[in-house]
């Protein structure tokens, strides 16, 4: 899945949320290949209230 709806309260307000996944070079990829996503905070009209930029799949190396 490249897409995902949430449809739940944000921490920011929102009434839902939008997460696109992306590989490194930022084309969209399946949830499980990606490597960074954007996640959308939503009104129930769409406008969009706050946008994060994060990493995914990362595997994290104790003391790196």
């Amino acid at each position: 899945m490249t897409y995902e709806k949430i449809i739940d309260k944000t921490p920011f307000g929102g009434d839902y949320s939008e997460i696109f996944y992306l590989d490194d070079k930022g084309n969209s990829t399946d949830s499980d290949k990606a490597t960074h996503c954007i996640i959308g905070e939503c009104k129930n009209d769409s406008t969009l209230l706050r946008e994060t930029f994060g990493r995914c799949n990362q595997q994290v190396i104790a003391g790196k």
